[in-house]
């Protein structure tokens, strides 16, 4: 087997931990997310003392620096990264974000170290956080080994939170954390998987998208669209701290807060049992599979294009759509240019700015900050959901029903259903004189 040094970049992270974020109890007191980070830590230890990697052990997204790009620090990540460790959870399979690190991750073609290696090279590792029935899974990953045998039944039927929270099995979580730190090294040893591309995850597909818990005919998905500029089509006149790659990596309130307003969004939608469907705002697009809200950049108004797509967008005849206009009121490009595109908004949006106050007044008339952008979004989210089950057509099961009876005469062809016709014993007998 070759020298581990050489199976990958020594700049990248051995591991990427893909967790489900837990939602703040709105103190901030607390992370809800302490023991994943205690984890995180005790696997990135066990990996320094197991290889001779040069790099960062692992990466997790809990520990980027406030004021970075979210989505480019992590995306790089993702792309360069060994090993790819998923944590089992119930909130996990129902997390898009979650699905695109993982659809990103398994682009990256593998291959084995050992051309003679039997079977299918795969550089995922994941590992039970708690538990999670098998009916539950996404038929994406139905097929793929997440139980250590070797680790007994308590780890099946805790997970290592279980283990980690009960003192009485503190010895049993370290062999489990033990036993995936050296899985981790020895598929890292063993798999070479190509670098991926670096901007992928804004773009990459939802891997759970067909998971059981998706359930469209009750609006249970929400699509969060981001009409928002990006680094490579700023507006004039503005500041790039702002923004990023995409639309997605849009931070309106930075640097109070150091996360995509899109990732902060899908966070409160899976909060509120919902599968987010994040994207950038594309007028063409069609009608959603559930309710759609919208969250608005006032400073693409200044782009004639944007600005046609938005005005399209609003006199068009998809349903009604919830609507959010971020705006900080500490950002220094802010000042001379409110009111100016205040009005702008309100002549290329006047429908749905209209819908907007009747949902959520403070929404469309500016969010000064994200925590009160954590308050108002879920009075859209329930405006919205209102509004497309009032227009929902209903669609009945699958499969032919019974034709219903209609009145006509007795002799008549079409008097009763196919099924339930005379045979033609009957029909010569009755014209027997």
């Amino acid at each position: 087997m070759e020298p581990t040094e050489h199976l990958g970049d020594a700049t990248a992270p051995y591991f990427f931990l893909s967790y489900a974020r837990m939602p703040q109890d709105g103190s901030g007191s607390v992370n809800p997310d302490l023991w994943v980070h205690r984890l995180f830590q005790e696997l990135c230890e066990h990996i320094k003392h197991m290889t001779a990697h040069p790099g960062a052990p692992g990466f997790m997204d809990g520990s980027i620096r406030t004021g970075q790009i979210w989505s480019s620090e992590l995306g790089d990540s993702l792309a360069r990264c060994r090993v790819f460790v998923p944590l089992y959870s119930p909130r996990y399979f129902i997390s898009s974000w979650c699905g695109k690190e993982w659809a990103a991750f398994s682009s990256r073609p593998a291959r084995h170290v050992d051309a003679e290696q039997p079977g299918d090279p795969s550089g995922v590792v994941p590992a039970l956080w708690s538990p999670v029935p098998d009916r539950r899974l996404p038929e994406s990953v139905r097929e793929v080994q997440y139980i250590h045998p070797e680790l007994g039944q308590r780890y099946r039927t805790l997970g290592l939170y279980g283990l980690a929270k009960l003192r009485a099995f503190r010895s049993d979580y370290e062999k489990a954390v033990l036993h995936l730190a050296r899985r981790i090294v020895d598929v890292g040893d063993s798999v070479v998987v190509e670098h991926g591309d670096r901007a992928g995850l804004s773009t990459a597909p939802d891997a759970f998208a067909a998971a059981p818990t998706k359930t469209s005919t009750t609006g249970r998905t929400l699509r969060i669209s981001v009409a928002a500029a990006s680094l490579n089509r700023l507006p004039e006149g503005r500041t790039p701290d702002y923004y990023g790659p995409s639309a997605v990596d849009w931070n309106p309130y930075h640097p109070a807060s150091g996360r995509p307003l899109a990732r902060i969004a899908a966070d409160i939608a899976e909060s509120l049992e919902f599968r987010p469907d994040v994207r950038e705002f594309d007028h063409t697009a069609g009608p959603a599979e559930g309710p759609e809200v919208v969250l608005l950049d006032r400073w693409v108004l200044r782009d004639p294009e944007h600005r046609s797509a938005l005005g399209e967008f609003d006199s068009s005849d998809l349903p009604p759509t919830g609507l959010v206009v971020p705006w900080n009121e500490n950002d220094p490009d802010s000042d001379e240019a409110e009111y100016e595109l205040a009005a702008q908004a309100e002549a290329t949006l006047p429908r749905r700015i209209r819908l907007g106050r009747q949902a959520c007044r403070p929404a469309v008339r500016g969010v000064p900050d994200h925590k009160t952008f954590d308050q108002v979004l879920p009075d859209v989210v329930q405006w919205a959901e209102g509004e497309y089950r009032k227009r929902a057509q209903p669609r009945p099961p699958a499969g032919q029903g019974t034709e219903r009876f209609r009145l006509c005469g007795k002799d008549s062809q079409d008097s009763r259903p196919q099924g339930h016709r005379r045979n033609a014993e009957e029909e010569d007998r009755d014209e027997q004189p």
